[in-house]
């Protein structure tokens, strides 16, 4: 197959050329491909070529893991542009077991897509997990939550490190979250909500950072929302280069502000904060100090969140709007450049899974998307935040392995 005329951008590249692509791989890059026999030809003119994004925080609706979610999950993946995902273990059946990852393996075989389960350390007995046979069925990662028991998380670091594989953190003090329902500020105060204090993450990732250097393992932390996490994880980093930082779009766009009239839309966590943390945020994101940013994909049902706030399930369903939040909010005010996203959302997180993906380059998986820059739209239904919003910036087609999973209609023209 033959890309023609696209504006080929990558976290390195950003110039007009053509892409061929055979046997799921990128076979040829030059400016003026010519066409062979028989071979099927894409007219990407006035479209951007672009690695698929890959999300390594990614959630099941209601945390429930059954065929009908995968499916929605797969689709909502193709048309926000995400080619790969890292799919969380924390549902129900957990990821701790072969017959969840045949499950997944089964749907990934069915739909096209990389759908790559991370092992929880633990089961749901509380035990560890087999994790030297998980990881032999295809988890590329363990995950754990800093508050899992000492003795258990040495045990995990230690088969992360045989294993030569990343640790994915969720850092949060159950005991300090408590109840909390939002950020800890004025705001929840005048709302007479339960809140949630930034030191339930941060004190965790300085708990984590430590043990990190100490052990010497590959360490992912999940949606971070304190800049004081980063100031850690830069301090750290210079003992142990290997940690890693991960913010989510919305905490990158949004504020508690949203809370207001108790819009449980808004409930995601980690909770969004105020302006002045985001702000801070996004300064560090251009200074790169956060390595990867995510959707944070977490949806729940009408029934869980069309309710109190307090008694509202968290989560937010993003994943469908996922090139076009990045493109609106990042790339169209300048903040970021196009390859600047290619570099946090495909480039870093390919690195830190060790999948060839992420990058234009001979060799490399074809799993790429066609933008279009120029097309606008809006999200639609009450559970998301940027509902009623117009966004900019809207994946035209979908490539995973070389082949199509998602096209617009009239949006592509075949020579």
């Amino acid at each position: 197959m033959l890309f023609k005329s696209a504006t080929l951008c990558d976290y390195a590249t950003n110039t007009q050329g053509d892409i061929r692509i055979a046997n799921g791989v990128i076979t040829e890059i030059a400016p003026n491909l010519v066409p062979q026999k028989g071979e099927e030809i894409l007219d990407c003119s006035g479209l951007v070529l672009l690695p698929s994004l890959i999300d390594l925080n990614v959630s099941l609706s209601d945390k429930s893991l059954n065929t009908k979610n995968l499916l929605s999950l797969i689709e909502s993946a193709h048309r926000g542009g995400v080619g790969s995902i890292a799919l969380l273990p924390d549902c129900q059946p957990r990821i701790d077991s072969e017959e969840t990852i045949e499950l997944i393996h089964s749907m990934c075989a069915l739909h096209k897509i990389n759908l790559f389960p991370i092992a929880s350390a633990i089961r749901s007995d509380g035990n560890l997990s087999e994790l030297s046979i998980l990881n032999k069925k295809g988890c590329k990662a363990i995950f754990v939550d800093s508050h899992l028991d000492g003795n258990l998380m040495r045990r995990a670091c230690e088969y992360a490190l045989f294993l030569q594989i990343p640790l994915f953190c969720r850092c949060d003090d159950p005991t300090l979250r408590g109840n909390g329902a939002m950020n800890d500020s004025y705001l929840s105060a005048e709302m007479g909500l339960p809140a949630i204090p930034s030191l339930s993450e941060v004190k965790e990732v300085a708990k984590m950072s430590e043990v990190a250097v100490f052990m010497g393992n590959t360490l992912r932390f999940c949606a971070l929302s304190s800049e004081r996490s980063l100031t850690i994880i830069d301090r750290c980093r210079e003992e142990n280069p290997h940690i890693f930082s991960e913010c989510s779009i919305h905490h990158l766009v949004l504020t508690e502000e949203l809370c207001k009239d108790y819009n449980t839309a808004a409930k995601i966590l980690p909770p969004l904060k105020g302006d002045e943390t985001r702000q801070k945020l996004l300064q560090s994101l251009q200074k790169g100090r956060i390595h990867t940013l995510t959707s944070l994909h977490s949806p729940s049902t009408i029934t869980r969140k069309d309710l109190a706030f307090e008694e509202a399930a968290f989560g937010i369903d993003a994943l469908h709007d996922y090139f076009s939040l990045l493109y609106t909010f990042l790339v169209k005010p300048k903040i970021l450049t196009l390859s600047e996203v290619s570099r946090y959302c495909s480039l870093h997180p390919a690195q830190i899974l060790n999948i060839h993906k992420g990058i234009l380059a001979v060799g490399a998986d074809a799993d790429i998307i066609l933008v279009d820059k120029h097309a606008t739209t809006s999200p639609k239904g009450a559970l998301s935040p940027y509902s009623g919003q117009q966004l900019f910036g809207e994946v035209a087609a979908s490539f995973v392995g070389g082949i199509c999973c998602y096209k617009r209609e009239t949006s592509i023209k075949r020579l």
